[in-house]
């Protein structure tokens, strides 16, 4: 029997436990901090799993902060907004927007996680701190600017000094924010449990997060002694923004899985901290088909195990969507499940994953 305390391998699902999408892997990230996350916590845990937690905290349907019902105060001005006042958004329905990381937004955050901690989750994923380079407009960051810069808020888009300042102080409230709670929530779980609580940071790569004009304080985590480590997000979605070589613009999935890979194993090279990299058979836009989502698969796969320094995944993330949801038919219009030999390929690249790192772990002895 295998030793699931290793957690080499793991997922994150917002779905309670259903035996249809049980991965067997060592850990399982539950995601979300709404009145469910106690309940799912305990499905997971009564299956075997090491069982961590995922959550945003740059966005997430954390509605009932928004609209006053946690404090009696609204704050949609905590929101970003671009240049013409309006609000940057993750989702619609319901109306999701990227979030200026306050110092009262931590406090609704740690609020959260406290229950997750007391649910006895052994670790903490908060995922993508990220801001967006149009951003920079609101009434809170506007706040942030003058207690920051002690002078009163300047337009990002008036000049290139004002667009570097307003970077440096998007990057700084993330790494305040992320500083705060980990430490908060640590110090949390070992007076209340005697409990030594994980941190760590899902994030794109800085190729990625350039390509999408997205702020994001990877360099600073670096110095943060509170974070334990990260996930790399990379996957079809990131590695197939196209890119120019040699005056040529196009996708180039594999090459740029390859650097993004790269990039991120920096983060954890030479330190105790640990790097999982993150595998997608799909991806988050559904317009593509199943021959699509396959092809592209395969290369991020390859490229992440060009990289033996890092030998930890995350496999599948989302397995309700992969082996619930449907999209289209190789032929057609026609939205279909996941095609029979496209998800036993997956899960045997699951077991395949597992015996690679197992191999490379022993190598490391």
């Amino acid at each position: 029997m295998r030793n699931r305390n290793e957690e080499r391998i793991g997922f994150q699902e917002s779905a309670p436990y259903h035996p249809d999408y049980d991965l067997q892997t060592d850990f399982v990230m539950v995601y979300g901090i709404d009145e469910t996350m106690p309940e799912r916590i305990q499905e997971w845990k009564a299956q075997g799993y090491i069982v961590h937690l995922m959550t945003g905290v740059a966005w997430g349907t954390y509605n009932s902060y928004l609209d006053g019902e946690v404090d009696g105060e609204t704050h949609w001005d905590e929101a970003q907004t671009d240049r013409h006042g309006e609000m940057i958004l993750h989702g619609k329905k319901p109306v999701i927007p990227y979030m200026v990381p306050t110092v009262s937004f931590g406090r609704f955050l740690s609020d959260r996680i406290r229950l997750a901690v007391d649910s006895g989750v052994e670790a903490i994923h908060l995922e993508e701190p990220e801001f967006w380079v149009n951003g920079g407009y609101s009434e809170s960051f506007k706040r942030e600017w003058q207690l920051y810069y002690k002078e009163p808020w300047c337009p990002p888009h008036a000049s290139p000094d004002a667009q570097y300042r307003a970077s440096k102080l998007k990057a700084f409230l993330y790494t305040r924010v992320l500083d705060r709670l980990c430490t908060e929530m640590k110090d949390y779980a070992l007076k209340r449990y005697n409990r030594i609580l994980r941190f760590y940071v899902p994030t794109h790569s800085l190729i990625n997060y350039t390509q999408w004009r997205i702020v994001s304080p990877q360099s600073r985590l670096i110095e943060l002694p509170s974070v334990d480590g990260y996930i790399a997000q990379i996957w079809t979605g990131t590695s197939r923004t196209p890119n120019v070589y040699e005056g040529v613009r196009k996708e180039r999935t594999f090459e740029t899985a390859y650097l993004e890979y790269g990039v991120m194993q920096e983060l954890v090279r030479g330190t105790d901290r640990r790097m999982w990299f993150l595998h997608d058979p799909i991806e988050d836009n559904p317009n593509h088909t199943w021959a699509d989502y396959k092809q592209n698969y395969l290369k991020t796969v390859a490229a992440s195990l060009l990289h033996p320094g890092v030998a930890h995944y995350e496999v599948a993330p989302w397995p309700r969507r992969i082996f619930k949801g449907t999209y289209k038919a190789d032929e057609g219009q026609e939205k279909v499940g996941i095609p029979a030999d496209y998800a036993t390929d997956a899960a045997e690249r699951h077991a395949h994953t597992r015996e690679h790192e197992s191999g490379q772990h022993r190598n490391r002895r």
